[in-house]
């Protein structure tokens, strides 16, 4: 059954229900909006954006493509403010490159009820509409006219709204330019198209780190590398939290050293993992660097280089050039299971050997999914992806049951280092990034860097090493401003390596003799 429109309320309800469902962008600027101080502005801003919407469609929903381009931009736009009101996230190119990157378990992490619910009625059943309607068009002579009458008439009044208001307006979108990020389905095809750039039109590969020289010892050095994942500092007990006791195994052993001020790179994996191996500083690092990183500069030396990753998003290319069968890939279930391949890979040691172990640490939504029964200290507890159908206290349980259950997971890894033996050994231990817990509205991460609240930033860094010389070094830093900046020349710098890339002012370890 057809359902019979015309071409002109079709293009009306279009921009209805694209504004409507652009909620998020109003409440962004009604938050940083006065109705007292500037009336006016405050009633006439969403008349101006559903006029600017009708003169836009009027333009692009031509016969046969109206019906497309009207279905992608419900599709986009009702699945991307999902996200933003659910979770507090912005669809931007680093979220779409997380999103292209993802695995089918990641996607199912999200599914609920709310979900379902949501792209159904909101998505699925408008598409529906749009796919069954007869648009009539009353001839091309009358469309023409009334697409020009259209047109003219809401661009005029978006333009005589704004340019009476200019003095108002303009300085206030210029003080809140992110605006942009909030607007839908726009900014995130804009993203999408950027991503696309980034990922697609790389720039030529480029070596680095060719001078390299590892300096001669008898000493067998041995690093574990514990790559977290969505780890944040102000949960750990560590660090002064008190609500729950999140390192109980940890603060048992007396060669650890907990660095209470440490920052990421980014705020997703997709940016922190490649950025923090690589040479680049996180003001320097720039998501088109394509290059090689620590690891290839360690093995290009001699250092036995092993990637375990238990994370769903894989390595992020930064593993890409190590050999086969130093490159162990997981379920991405339990951490816990990473744990027999390491203490085999131990027990047959090279010279000079790195074990990266990435994990799946505290990857939300579903918090209650990344431990096992028995670490369920915490409770009432989020059992729900669905997290804004939980209290705060509950949520925080279970986020705060991961970071138990990965702390559990560090100990035990360090154990395994201590019964490997070796002249010096070390356990380096770092989140890629944070984690929103609901703190004014906001969930999960990946918010841009420069607006991301310091729980997306703060992650905790611990380190562990046989050796009293660097053990001594690492505590006179425990106080001092540390990142990811760190980790490249730290690397190097605990094997023993020059090169003009290594910079001592950013080696942690101190490269201690």
């Amino acid at each position: 059954m057809k359902i019979h429109i015309s071409w002109f309320k079709f293009t009306l309800l279009n921009a209805v229900f694209i504004a409507a469902l652009n909620f998020g962008l109003f409440n962004f600027i009604y938050s940083r909006l006065s109705f007292e101080a500037h009336p006016l502005m405050a009633a006439s801003l969403p008349v101006i954006y559903f006029s600017l919407l009708c003169a836009l469609f009027s333009l692009v929903f031509l016969p046969y493509l109206v019906k497309p381009v009207s279905i992608a931009a419900i599709g986009v736009t009702c699945a991307s403010s999902y996200f933003m009101q659910s979770y507090g996230i912005i669809i931007d190119s680093e979220m779409i490159r997380n999103v292209a990157q993802t695995d089918a378990g990641e996607v199912l992490s999200f599914l609920n009820p709310k979900l379902v619910c949501y792209m159904l009625f909101l998505g699925v059943l408008p598409c529906l509409l749009v796919a069954f309607a007869r648009i009539e068009y009353g001839g091309a002579k009358r469309h023409i006219k009334i697409k020009f009458l259209t047109f003219i008439g809401f661009f005029a009044l978006a333009a005589g709204l704004f340019f009476s208001q200019t003095k108002s307006i303009i300085p206030f979108f210029r003080e809140n330019s992110f605006i942009r990020a909030y607007n839908l389905p726009f900014y995130p095809i804009y993203a999408t198209q950027k991503y696309i750039k980034m990922e697609f039109f790389k720039p030529e590969f480029k070596q680095i780190g060719m001078d390299a020289t590892m300096k001669p010892s008898r000493e067998r050095r041995l690093m574990v590398l514990i790559v977290g994942e969505t780890a944040r500092a102000k949960n750990y007990s560590l660090g002064g939290y008190a609500k729950n006791d999140t390192n109980f195994y940890t603060k048992k052993e007396p060669n650890l050293v907990y660095f209470g001020d440490a920052r990421s790179c980014g705020t997703a994996t997709a940016v922190s993992l490649p950025c923090l191996f690589s040479k680049s500083t996180r003001s320097e690092y720039s998501s088109k660097e394509f290059s090689e990183n620590a690891l290839d500069i360690l093995k290009r030396v001699g250092v036995k280089v092993v990637w375990l990753g238990n994370n769903s998003g894989k390595c992020k290319g930064v593993c890409d050039r190590l050999d086969a069968g130093d490159v162990e890939y997981f379920d991405a279930g339990y951490d816990t299971n990473m744990l027999p391949s390491l203490k085999k890979r131990l027990e047959n040691l090279a010279q000079n050997e790195i074990i990266v172990l990435h994990l799946q640490g505290s990857h939300g939504p579903a918090y209650y999914a990344r431990y096992p029964s028995e670490f369920r200290k915490f409770t009432p507890t989020c059992d729900t992806s669905e997290l804004s159908s939980c209290d705060s206290d509950s949520i925080v349980n279970a986020y705060d049951n991961t970071l138990l259950f990965t702390d559990f997971f560090i100990n035990e890894v360090i154990k395994a280092v201590k019964a490997a033996g070796g002249d010096k050994s070390a356990v380096w231990y770092f989140s890629d990034h944070g984690e929103s817990l609901g703190e004014n509205g906001i969930y999960l991460h990946g918010m841009p860097y420069a607006i991301a609240p310091d729980t997306q930033k703060h992650i905790p860094m611990m380190a562990y090493t046989s050796d009293e010389a660097t053990l001594a070094h690492l505590r006179a830093q425990k106080d001092e401003a540390v990142s990811h900046d760190n980790v490249f020349s730290s690397l190097l710098g605990f094997f023993g390596v020059e090169t003009r890339e290594y910079d001592k002012k950013l080696d942690m370890f101190g490269n201690v003799e």
